[in-house]
């Protein structure tokens, strides 16, 4: 993941936001950073516009 997007998440997570915009940022795979631990138990809109998502959870291997 990138750095940028690790930095968007973290702060997040931190600052108990309610909103976080995740939009064009060509995401391929849903960020599984969002749901580790819970500090994002704050969170209530999740948006991700304009992303190039090929599914929500990756394949296991």
């Amino acid at each position: 993941m990138a750095s940028e997007l690790c930095k968007t998440i973290s702060v997040a997570r931190l600052e108990k936001h309610k909103n976080l915009f995740l939009n064009y940022r060509n995401l391929h795979h849903f960020p599984l950073e969002l749901l580790k631990d819970e500090g994002l138990q704050y969170l209530e809109r999740l948006y991700m516009k304009r992303n190039s998502l090929t599914s929500l959870i990756p394949a296991l291997k």
